[in-house]
């Protein structure tokens, strides 16, 4: 946490008397005006400043302190002046994607709404509740250790136990026998394989949606929800961080406080991260008993021997004793081998190099396989160039036509493959998981069997491990019934060097696992996935083929989900350049079009919406002549081509585009269909751009349900829809209903996509402009300030969404009273405006007519005049007579219009026809009656 906020908090809570962190917990939940419940532990780490909390828990303790403190300080004020800091630690480790500009301090958002809390979980009982190990029956010795885990997790101060220590001493069979020797004194047990961050990030989002706690389309936001419940006490949990990676990738998903946590891992960069214990190999006597108890009349002095040799090692030990056991080979004559054979094992991560004398175990065993079976030899060598997570039988068997013989011919032959199975079972080198359904080979022996392999036979496996996961993709990433394949297929990718892959199709596998994970929301994984793949593409061979191109789009859809608009737009504007010119590629080859698709669409979030116009026409033209006007490319591109439209302010031809497609698509695909229903949604926003806005709250509500089942509550197409909902709410006069909608939709879209996305400010100016015609105008001005602030850094000063938000900014400022800075704000938006879309677009005429109200207010009639029969003219042209807009601008013009003028009756004609329009009792109506001038907020339309 940031220092400045940390030092302000301390100083304080010291004027507030130091109050124990259990009293400020305590108050908090007593108080029903607090936006979050905070437990102790919360309290003591923002205190202490360990990470940054969320600003809602945050703003419970200085709401609660500033009450206590003895200087009495008004506490909308220091929660105004605390949320400032907190933004500013916040925008310290937010990735920033445009140019920052240098913004105003914001003040606090409205409230949050105080979260209830989880119900009583049901008790562990005896097996952890998430996906971890059964308990090993067998479990020798360690009760020191155990000891010392208990020890660590409940003492002060709190940090994360690190079981740390070398692959194979035991650390996963450790944190398992504690998690069930201590399952009575926790409500929640819960196992991550933490060796992959995606796989983590994936755990967590599972515990939320195990524990029905709120979920969001971006799993980065699920999880950062889980991390709060966990956080906030009240639960008993244990969560278990097993084979952990580097710290850097996986410390922001370990919670802070609130339970226990504890990490297994092989790296020592972790020992800094919380309370070490060191897992050691077994003692002597440990080490004996295990063998003589598991293997097959081994005696005293044979178990001290072996256990000699395999370097008391717990996995050597336990897997040599099963197949001493199985294959009844005398433990003299198994000595014998162990003592004639030495392999050095890889140096795989830190600290150092196994033990040689466990490698020779597992090369004896493998060894023993390849001279029974060479089809299984071959089986245990694609398994050691897999991941090391469990791998289904379902997805071996799918690669038995590509892979040559004798593995081909095994896994074509399900009574073959169960032989194999067996004996790999037998020489202790897998384990067999799920009812037998799934295999597993510790890391230990896949990296012992690949080091061993002649590298001929090494690079053959590799190729075998590839083709099992090219053939075994599903495909059709977009389609939910393929995704528990992609998620199996995962975790092999890299241990695979599917990336390192030149043909085809390893690098479909890789672009539509991009996919995937953009599907289920890891947007970061799919980021990080592209990217690898397409650096390491475009060093090889043919850098310039298919697929790195559909690759880059991967990249550039997971960075425009994550809000890293410039750098997806550094990448395309690359692209498109190569291709129009690219002697394979050109204007009219498909990926130039698909790439085109991309390039239009940041056009219009940087606000280049004539140019995104241009290219989408372009792209319409093109695809009706190479395609035909019923081809499914032709009709995505001319719904693209609606988005444009809109854009620009065009809602009349959009409308005709969307009419037609949404009737199409109804006939073709069904009512319920998700691109129906994208069709409806944007046929209802160009009816709201139209100004018809009963008839497009009346289209978007009957769609509305479809599209939550089909969808869910928080996809971003739902709240896009719901937003549309909202809006058409409060033109209509329905403020109220609105004002009610436009919170819950502020709220969902913070904690779904982040505060930074496009979305999640599109529903925050939308919220502020709700508040302000709800006359709620000093919330209004706080998240209103909060939004401009942070359109300025992600989109720079004169991207017309920042304009706009500016326009909508100089709006409140008038309903506050302010009116020289209303003007300052308004006149500036409005003459770049101007220059930027030109005076005939909806935008630029809103803003006009802003001024006119800003001209009026200081009594400067005439000017006033002349800027609203100016854009009065323009509106008409524009949104046509009858648009409630452009009625508006009429009122307000002939409120400055003399009684004695002809003119003057433009008044009484523009109220009654804007009374026609929304009705007698309409706020703007009653407005105009009582010789109020009316405003135009801006609403932009989803980019």
């Amino acid at each position: 946490m940031a220092r400045d906020l940390v030092a302000e908090l301390q100083r304080l809570h010291r004027a507030a008397g130091r109050p124990s962190y259990r009293r400020i917990s305590t108050e908090i939940r007593r108080r029903n005006h607090m936006p979050d419940t905070v437990s102790h532990e919360t309290v003591s780490a923002i205190l202490r400043g360990d990470g940054l909390t969320r600003w809602s828990k945050v703003e419970c303790v200085v709401r609660y302190l500033a009450t206590m403190a003895v200087h009495r300080p008004d506490e909308d004020e220091e929660v105004r002046r605390f949320h400032a800091l907190w933004l500013a630690a916040f925008d310290r480790v937010a990735p920033v994607a445009a140019a920052p500009a240098t913004p105003a301090a914001p003040p606090a958002p409205a409230p949050h709404p105080a979260e209830p809390p989880a119900a009583a979980p049901p008790r562990a009982g005896i097996a952890p509740v998430g996906p971890a190990p059964l308990r090993n029956t067998g479990f020798t010795g360690r009760d020191d250790l155990l000891g010392m885990v208990r020890t660590g997790l409940v003492g002060e101060p709190w940090r994360p136990l690190i079981l740390y220590g070398l692959g194979g001493v035991g650390k996963t069979q450790l944190a398992v026998e504690y998690s069930h020797r201590y399952a009575d004194e926790y409500d929640l047990v819960w196992w991550i394989a933490a060796e992959d961050r995606s796989q983590a990030t994936a755990s967590l989002a599972a515990l939320g949606e195990r524990r029905e706690w709120p979920l969001s389309l971006d799993m980065a936001q699920t999880v950062t929800t889980v991390l709060s419940r966990l956080e906030r006490g009240g639960v008993r949990w244990l969560v278990v961080f097993d084979n952990a990676g580097a710290p850097e990738d996986l410390a922001s998903l370990v919670p802070s406080v609130g339970g226990h946590v504890i990490v297994t891992t092989r790296d020592a960069a972790w020992l800094v991260e919380g309370r070490p214990v060191e897992v050691e190999v077994f003692a002597r006597h440990e080490s004996i008993e295990l063998l003589r108890a598991r293997g097959r009349d081994i005696g005293f002095d044979e178990a001290d021997r072996l256990a000699e040799h395999l370097g008391d090692l717990p996995l050597a030990l336990e897997q040599v004793a099963a197949m001493q056991s199985v294959t009844r080979t005398p433990a003299r004559e198994y000595l014998r081998e162990l003592e004639e054979r030495a392999v050095r094992l890889l140096a795989a991560v830190r600290p150092g190099d196994y033990q040689a004398t466990v490698a020779t175990a597992f090369a004896v065993a493998a060894e023993r396989v390849r001279a029974e079976s060479l089809a299984a030899g071959q089986l245990l060598e694609l398994l050691s160039c897999l991941g090391s997570e469990p791998i289904s039988l379902a997805l071996l068997r799918r690669a038995g036509g590509q892979v040559a013989p004798p593995l081909g011919r095994l896994l074509d032959r399900p009574d073959l493959l169960d032989e194999a199975v067996w004996l790999l079972r037998r020489y202790g080198l897998i384990k067999v998981l799920d009812g037998g359904q799934a295999l597993h080979v510790h890391r230990l022996v896949q990296a012992i069997v690949r080091d061993t392999l002649p590298a001929p036979a090494r690079d053959g496996a590799f190729d075998n491990a590839r083709r099992l996961l090219t053939t075994a993709n599903p495909g059709n990433p977009s389609e939910p019934l393929t995704w528990d394949m992609h998620a199996q297929i995962g975790p092999h990718l890299r241990p695979a060097r599917v990336l390192e892959a030149a043909d085809s199709a390893a690098r479909q596998l890789v672009v539509d696992h991009a996919m995937y994970l953009n599907e289920i929301g890891d947007y970061d994984g799919s980021r990080r996935l592209s990217h690898d793949a397409w650096t390491a593409w475009r060093q090889q061979a043919n850098p310039d083929g298919v697929r790195v191109f559909i690759c880059l789009r991967r990249l550039v859809a997971a960075l425009q989900a994550l809000g890293r608009y410039a750098e997806a737009g550094t990448l395309v504007d690359e692209a498109w350049s190569g291709l129009q010119t690219h002697p394979d590629y050109g204007p009219d080859h498909p990926t130039t079009l698909e790439i085109a698709d991309t390039q239009a669409v940041l056009h219009r979030v940087f606000g280049r919406y004539g140019e995104a116009l241009r290219l989408d026409l372009d792209r319409v033209e093109r695809y009706r002549r190479i395609r035909g006007d019923d081809h499914r490319d032709t009709i995505l591109a001319r719904n693209n081509l609606g988005a444009s439209l809109r854009a620009v302010g065009d809602f009349r031809a959009a409308y005709d585009i969307d009419a037609a497609l949404a009737e199409s698509r109804g006939q073709d695909l069904g009512p319920d269909d998700q691109r129906t229903l994208l069709s409806v949604s944007n046929l209802a926003r160009d009816l709201y751009g139209l100004g018809d806005y009963a008839r497009a709250l009346e289209l978007q509500q009957s769609s509305w349900h479809a599209y939550r089942v089909r969808l869910g509550d928080r996809h971003p197409l739902v709240l896009n829809a719901l937003r549309t909902i909202v809006l058409c709410l409060r033109k209509s006069g329905r403020v109220g209903a609105a004002l009610e909608e436009a919170r819950r939709l502020y709220l969902v879209s913070q904690g779904h996509v982040g505060p930074d996305h496009e979305l999640s400010l599109a529903a925050m100016m939308t919220y502020a402009n709700t508040l302000c015609a709800a006359g709620e105008v000093s919330r209004a001005w706080n998240v209103a300030m909060d939004a401009m602030d942070r359109y300025r850094r992600q989109f720079g000063e004169k991207n017309p969404l920042t304009l706009a938000a500016a326009a909508n900014q100089a709006i409140i400022l008038r309903a506050m009273g302010e009116r020289r800075r209303a003007r300052q704000v308004g006149e500036r938006s409005f003459y770049i405006l101007r220059r930027a879309l030109g005076e005939d677009h909806p935008y630029t005429i809103a803003a006009a007519i802003g001024v006119g109200n800003d001209l009026a207010l200081a009594h400067e009639d005439d000017i006033a005049r002349r800027v609203l029969t100016q854009a009065l003219r323009d509106a008409r042209r524009v949104r046509g007579q009858h648009h409630p807009e452009t009625l508006i601008c009429a009122v307000n013009l002939g409120l400055l219009q003399p009684a004695e003028d002809p003119p003057a009756g433009l008044l009484a004609a523009s109220i009654d026809q804007l009374r026609h329009v929304l009705g007698p009792e309409h706020p703007l109506v009653v407005a105009a009656v009582e010789g109020r001038p009316g405003e135009c907020d801006i609403e932009p339309p989803p980019v």
